[in-house]
């Protein structure tokens, strides 16, 4: 048998396990809100970014990465440090349904500097 390989996916297995571990715990720690109108189409793990912007009364909401990950509770994935279509105002990613469903779209996206700029749709 090659113990070594087995050793290190188990690790690798455990690493895995402590992540999930950590973000249920923090997802514990963090208050709830209260469920709104909008909210049924936006997913629990970006939820507290729709309630953000949902309360924000400014037409233009400009956020670097750092911001929204405190919003959020957690970090963005790789992808939206690395892909200008992380960001898309499409309703086939959850992500982008925290901000549609309140009346924002993403109209600038700056992946060198690490920020994003949200405006409210006139039509909302």
């Amino acid at each position: 048998m090659d113990y070594d390989r087995i050793v290190l996916e188990m690790l690798n297995r455990i690493g895995i396990l402590e992540e999930k571990v950590s973000a249920l715990e923090e997802k514990r720690n963090m208050p709830e809100t209260n469920q709104t109108d909008y909210s049924q189409g936006v997913s629990k793990k970006y939820r507290f970014l729709a309630d953000y912007l949902h309360d924000n009364s400014e037409e233009t909401i400009k956020l670097h990465f750092d911001e929204l990950e405190r919003i959020l509770g957690f970090k963005l994935p790789n992808s939206a440090y690395a892909h200008r279509a992380f960001w898309a105002n499409t309703t086939t990613h959850s992500v982008a349904l925290s901000w549609l469903a309140v009346g924002y779209e993403t109209v600038e996206v700056d992946l060198n500097n690490k920020f994003i700029v949200f405006e409210k749709k006139r039509s909302y």
